[in-house]
This record gives C-alpha cells, sequence and structure tokens, in this order.
C-alpha cells in the first residue's frame, strides 16, 4: 500500500540528509574496522562476552585486582593496582632517558584509531583516556612481564638498573622482598622450604640452600622459568592478566618497546620471546608442545598467546589406531573358558556378552553415536587409560589424545580452583572467532562427558591423569559440566577429536572387546580362577589330542 502524497511532503529534507550523513559515517566506521585486521584470518578483535556466558559465572570474566584495557578501566575495586602502572611509567621513562613523555604518547596517539578498531565495544572512554590506559598498560606489561628482560639501552639511569625484580614482587602481591626473596637463583620450593625453617627458628643462614642452575625441564619447562611462574601462579593478578575482556592489543606494546629500545635487532622477537617465558611460567603444570625454539612471534593478545600454547600438535589428529584383532587360537581359548564357567555366570550376564556374536562382527562396523561415553563405560569395553608421560625430545600439548591398541593415552591434567577461569576464558575466545577453530571446545566437550560422574573422575585419577585439589571427586565433575554451557559445539561436524571418536566407539561396540574385558575384569583378576581358567585350557588340549590319538589308532587299523 502506498504511503498518501500528503504525508510524503511533511518530510523534512534537511532531517533526511542529516541522517544520510549519521549513517553514511557509521557505515564508514564497520567497513573501515573490518579491512582493519579483521578479515577472517585474524582475531584481532577483543570482545566483551555476552551476558548470557556471563551469567553461568561472572567472577570468570571479570578482573579482581587489575584492568587492562578499557572494559574495565576505572572500577573502584582496580584501582590500586593503577598506582603501581606509573611506577612501571617511571621505570621505563628513566630506563631510557634519550626519550621522552611526549615521545611515547606520540606514538600511542598515531595507533589511537587503530587500536579503537580491536574492541568490539566502541566509545568506552574519551581520546585522552584511551591513550594514557594505553601507554600505562603497555609499561606494566613490559616492566612486570619480563618484556624489557635482556635489552641493552643507551643512556639508562643508574637509580632504576636493579628495580626490576622489586617492581614485579609489587605486581604479584608480594608487596616488600624477604629475607629468602632476595637470594638469586633460588627455587620456589627451597624459598618456601626456608620460609617455614626461619618462622620455626630451625634454620639460622638460608644461603645453604642454593637452587642449581641446570636446564632439566619439567612438561616442557625450563627450570629457569618455574621460579618466576610459579610466584605469578599464585597470584590474583595473573589470571586477570588473562581473561578475554582484560586485554590491549600486542602491536601497541610492541611499539612502546620498539621506541624504548631505539630499534634494536630483533626487537620483536626478543620481546615475543620475554612474553612467552611468562606464559611458559603460568603453565608450569601443563605441557606444552611448543619448545623454547619455536616461540609464537605473532599473536594479537596475552590470553591468544597462551591459547597458541594449547593447540594440539600437528601430528595429534589422526594418530589413533584400533586394538588388534584377536586370532582364532586365543578365540578358542577364550570360548574353551567360557564353557568351562558358563554355570557359574549370570543369565543376564551371558545373554550380554555372546562369545559367538562378538566373534563374528567387525571392529570396523560403527554406528551411529551422538556424544562421547563415560570413562567407566569405555573401561568396561576394554579400553585402559594411561597418563600420556612427557617426552622433551618429542614434546606433546595438554590436548594431544592417542588411543593406541586399546589404550587412551591422555595427558595429565591438573585441576584446582584456577582452572575454570583459564579454560572459560580460553572458550570465550576461541567462539568469538570462528577462524580459530574449535580445538578448545572440542577438548573440554569430550573431557566433560569422560567424567560425567564422580566414579569417572575417581578412575581417571587412579590412572594419573587427572590430578586435582578440589575437595571431591564430584566437584570436578561439575567443574567441567558448567564449562559446556553456551558453547555452540558441532559434534558430528569436523573437530580434531572425530577420528578418535570413530576409532574408540568401534572398540566400544565390539561385543569381543567387551566379553574379553568383562572375563579380565571379573575372573582373571582373581589368581585361583585364573588358574582354574588355565586348567580348563589344559584339560581341552587333552581332550583335542586323546581324540586325534583314537581317530589315528581307528585308521590304522
Amino acid at each position: 500500500m502506498s504511503m498518501p502524497r500528503s504525508h510524503l511532503c511533511t518530510v523534512n529534507s534537511g532531517d533526511v540528509k542529516e541522517l544520510v550523513d549519521s549513517m553514511m559515517t557509521e557505515l564508514m566506521y564497520w567497513q573501515s574496522l573490518r579491512n582493519n585486521g579483521n578479515d577472517g584470518t585474524k582475531c584481532s578483535l577483543i570482545y566483551k562476552v555476552l551476558q548470557c556466558i556471563r551469567a553461568a559465572d561472572p567472577n570468570a570474566y571479570e578482573p579482581s585486582v587489575l584492568s587492562i584495557g578499557p572494559y574495565h578501566h576505572g572500577i573502584p575495586s582496580l584501582l590500586p593496582m593503577e598506582k603501581e602502572k606509573w611506577l612501571c611509567l617511571d621505570y621505563v621513562l628513566k630506563l631510557n632517558c634519550n626519550r621522552s613523555l611526549h615521545d611515547y604518547l606520540a606514538v600511542i596517539t598515531g595507533l589511537q584509531r587503530e587500536a579503537r578498531f580491536c574492541y568490539s565495544e566502541d566509545n568506552i572512554m574519551n581520546s585522552r583516556m584511551f591513550v594514557e590506559m594505553l601507554l600505562l598498560d603497555s609499561c606494566f606489561i613490559l616492566v612486570c612481564l619480563n618484556g624489557i628482560g635482556g635489552v641493552n639501552v643507551q643512556g639508562v639511569s643508574e637509580e632504576y638498573s636493579h628495580d626490576q625484580h622489586v617492581l614485579t614482587d609489587i605486581a604479584v602481591g608480594n608487596g616488600k622482598e624477604t629475607m629468602v626473596e632476595s637470594i638469586p637463583n633460588l627455587s620456589w620450593k627451597t624459598k618456601e622450604y626456608i620460609a617455614v625453617k626461619v618462622e620455626q627458628g630451625q634454620v639460622d643462614s638460608p644461603q645453604e640452600n642454593k637452587h642449581d642452575n641446570n636446564m632439566e625441564t619439567y612438561y616442557g619447562h625450563y627450570k629457569e622459568n618455574i621460579d618466576q611462574g610459579e610466584e605469578w601462579y599464585n597470584s590474583s593478578a595473573v589470571y586477570d592478566l588473562l581473561l578475554l575482556e582484560n586485554q590491549i592489543p600486542f602491536f601497541v606494546v610492541t611499539k612502546i618497546y620498539e621506541l624504548l629500545v631505539d630499534g634494536e635487532r630483533n626487537a620483536h622477537r626478543l620481546l615475543s620471546d620475554n612474553l612467552s617465558k611468562f606464559v611458559e611460567g603460568i603453565l608450569l603444570y601443563f605441557p606444552l608442545a611448543i619448545q623454547h625454539t619455536d616461540r609464537p612471534k605473532d599473536f594479537d593478545h596475552l590470553l591468544h598467546l597462551c591459547y597458541m600454547y594449547f593447540k594440539p600438535s600437528r601430528g595429534a589428529r589422526h594418530k589413533h589406531q584400533l586394538k588388534r584383532s584377536i586370532g582364532h587360537f586365543q578365540t578358542l581359548v577364550f570360548s574353551a573358558y567360557y564353557k568351562f564357567f558358563s554355570s557359574n555366570v549370570d543369565s543376564q550376564e551371558h545373554e550380554e556378552t555372546p562369545l559367538s556374536q562378538a566373534h563374528a562382527e567387525s571392529m570396523l562396523s560403527v554406528k551411529e553415536f551422538q556424544r562421547w561415553r563415560r570413562a567407566e563405560q569405555y573401561h568396561e569395553a576394554g579400553v585402559e587409560f594411561k597418563a600420556r608421560e612427557f617426552d622433551r625430545y618429542n614434546p606433546h600439548s595438554l590436548l594431544d589424545i592417542e588411543f593406541i591398541d586399546g589404550v587412551l593415552h591422555i595427558p595429565c591434567l591438573p585441576v584446582d580452583d584456577k582452572s575454570a577461569t583459564l579454560f572459560r576464558n580460553l572458550i570465550a575466545f576461541e567462539q568469538s572467532c570462528p577462524a580459530l577453530g574449535n580445538d578448545i571446545a572440542s577438548y573440554i566437550h569430550f573431557l566433560c562427558h569422560l567424567i560425567s560422574v564422580p566414579d569417572d573422575v575417581a578412575l581417571l585419577s587412579r590412572k594419573g591423569v587427572i590430578v586435582h585439589q578440589l575437595d571431591s571427586d564430584e566437584e570436578v565433575s561439575n567443574l567441567f559440566a558448567r564449562l559446556l554451557e553456551y558453547i555452540v559445539f558441532d559434534f558430528s561436524g569436523e573437530h580434531y577429536l572425530k577420528s578418535l571418536c570413530q576409532t574408540m566407539e568401534a572398540h566400544y561396540q565390539s561385543r569381543l572387546n567387551r566379553w574379553i574385558s568383562w572375563l579380565r575384569h571379573n575372573h582373571f583378576g582373581n589368581p585361583w580362577l585364573g588358574f582354574a581358567a588355565l586348567a580348563s585350557i589344559v584339560m581341552l588340549f587333552c581332550s583335542i589330542g586323546q581324540t586325534i590319538l583314537a581317530f589315528l589308532s581307528f585308521m590304522s587299523m
């Protein structure tokens, strides 16, 4: 139906022109936003977590002591740490006396527009506050995360040449140095031991407990990083630095760093190496496939760098194979054992595990399935669980799961009260950028179904796969069950665990595997029953031999 002409005549052409200008400005803004990095190959946008996801655990996405970036800037509870940022700026200014505050602000001002494009929500703060925030946060990251470690700067002030360790102590919440903390090259375990003994009056000189400086690895970490990582791991600030909403673009930090070192050679690589060491210190309890020789060079922010350490290795996607088929001789042995004990087996169990049907089916035929199964269900089907040992010459990441010859090799998973926060933000980051893939979501989806009930957690804990510090196994299973809320994941689609899922399902659906597992769990676990089984096998062969001899003697007559 057409609009009345009288109504069209009342439209003010000036209002329309104003609206056109406004909408064109907005359209140009979003076009420039798309053209400045968000082209589907990079994940430069730093999103705010959706309210529906945040509702599941609001504390997992909000900083507790430290604000980085514009989203939580100025919150009263986070203001005390702002003082430490100013100390870091003062340190940077006096580290290179050839550069002034004007130089740094000029660089940040030139990057302001590009930096604003990296946030999904604009108009958060005015230009002046935004530039000041970027400079202070960049200096905090450079100083307190050891980003300027190993740099030789001309014109450095002697007054500040030794203060980086003190600033790091402030950042992690120590507040002051103690006698034990002032000892160089002392491991965190030794520090903790000495501190207790000194408090008890049992140690006079802590210098006797110095830590040797060897370079052995622990889950892919060099011991030079473990001490620093342990301090950060136990602080509140460290996980604030790994929140999705608590990030600044890495290119801003890089520009400040390049200005500080006056264009030193390999400046970008040195900075990325130093920040990678910091992340390795945080993840010191997790197995890491990335070693010091191939540390990431290009990442958008600290959470992105952390995410890269969790990515599965290249060969982890298809390194799965079915357990070898059992030959006719083994089938005959188990058949004899089944006949020998058939009178002692419950009729219901007898119906569920007929060997004749198991021998006829193919292990490669996989029925339709829509989810993973529980650990105890796999265990009942003969799947063995084993904590994958870390090999420094062939390292693996937390997501590198293998199923070989009926054994599921899972990297050891440490679980504590900080695990949910870390995994939630990794998932939120992955879900906000489809170009990243769905590796973390796949792993959490797999693990959530694997440990659906406390008994599953207990089973994997006995095998050394899960090491947790929570009050009960039920808390662990509930923790991962809550992680699945609002995760967008297509189980039937493409994901890095798909071939593993198909291989394990084929193993699970094999009745022969379930029957053999039932025998092993219910009978061969008892030595007397095992001896009886051996006796039945001997009797079977004696009967066969007697039959053959009788037949030969009959033929010779």
